[in-house]
């Protein structure tokens, strides 16, 4: 009788063949060693003092040198504060984006001559310098914080829609035979009704938002209720929601089969399209911000002290990464059914 392979052989065998799934621990392992790995390479670096480092302390600080700024980082120039406002800025942008595009992409997707109509805004949305991006928004909104706002807006919209876009034509078309021969058809009155809801929603975060951000300490809420431009804003994000959910809403096709079967391959474009978005803060925050993560980059790389810098890209990192893992988990819990790539 043969003798069994070897552990070592074994686990050899499985790493060279294609696509073997590593397990959850294993998986963690290799994840813990790359982070040891770029630490050690850090520490290698810059281990000694003065001449005797690879790379002197202002190229890069040392692993205990950037550690040991921590403390100031957290108290003297308010990080918490810092991460919560630009954690703020980044969902508010995302989640406006997403409010347009999905549903935008799910109208396009299952009327190919919009998407025809869409496709050269979102080749150019894709494609577009982001930092193009910065006097183009100054321009059109100002130094506040709804030209950071929009500038996530802008800088993932084109994405959100070329992604919902692909999700809903992927969808075989044996479903949407199967459900006209099962006899779906066009419901305009509830379709209006379930789309006045979001007509509204849409409407109050277009009035109410725009006032939070304008930042106008010298308006009320009162006053900025009972102006015309406040109810204007209100009547055009009443419009967009309606004109973006009645096509969906009042068809049962895309409301019960089109939609629900592309949504989950939507909510994981989603999650790492919002990780891209992160990436764009310290763009967003180049000007006039006081507080934020970007913010704490530019003013640590310029002035110092610049261990800062490698903190708050850490922090980013970090923040990022947690959200992506709520939404994964949020992806296994909605979608049980469907395998989650670690990507």
């Amino acid at each position: 009788m043969a003798d069994d392979p070897k552990p070592l052989k074994l686990w050899l065998r499985r790493a060279r063949t294609i696509r073997d799934d590593p397990g959850m621990l294993e998986g963690i392992g290799f994840g813990a060693a790359s982070l040891l790995g770029v630490l050690a390479l850090w520490w290698f670096l810059t281990r000694g003092e003065g001449d005797q480092r690879i790379l002197s302390n202002y190229t890069l600080p040392s692993v205990p040198e950037t550690l040991g700024s921590f403390k100031s980082l957290w108290f003297d120039r308010e990080l918490s504060l810092s991460a919560v406002t630009s954690l703020a800025r980044v969902l508010g942008g995302f989640l406006v984006s997403a409010a347009i595009a999905v549903p935008l992409g799910v109208i396009a997707g299952s009327y190919l001559r919009l998407n025809a109509f869409l496709r050269p805004l979102s080749l150019f949305g894709r494609n577009v310098p982001i930092a193009a991006l910065i006097p183009l928004t100054l321009m059109w909104f100002g130094i506040g914080e709804v030209q950071k706002v929009m500038f996530i807006v802008l800088a993932s919209v084109a994405f959100v829609l070329f992604d919902t876009t692909n999700a809903v034509q992927a969808v075989p078309d044996r479903f949407l035979d199967t459900a006209y021969t099962l006899g779906v058809h066009a419901t305009p009155k509830k379709g209006a009704r379930i789309a006045a809801y979001f007509a509204v929603a849409y409407g109050l975060i277009a009035a109410v938002g725009w006032f939070l951000l304008s930042g106008d300490s010298t308006r009320t809420l009162g006053a900025e209720l009972a102006s015309k431009e406040c109810w204007l804003r209100f009547a055009g994000g009443c419009a967009a929601g309606f004109a973006l959910w009645f096509p969906i809403e009042g068809q049962q096709a895309l409301r019960k089969v089109i939609l629900p079967l592309a949504l989950p391959e939507i909510v994981n474009s989603l999650r790492l399209i919002f990780g891209l978005a992160f990436g764009y803060i310290m763009l967003a925050e180049v000007i006039n911000a006081p507080r934020g993560l970007g913010s704490l980059i530019i003013t640590s790389q310029r002035q110092g002290p610049r261990e800062h810098v490698y903190l708050c890209l850490i922090i980013i990192s970090v923040l990022a990464w947690g959200i992506d893992q709520v939404i994964r988990v949020a992806q296994r819990y909605f979608f049980p059914y469907l395998k989650h790539g670690d990507s």
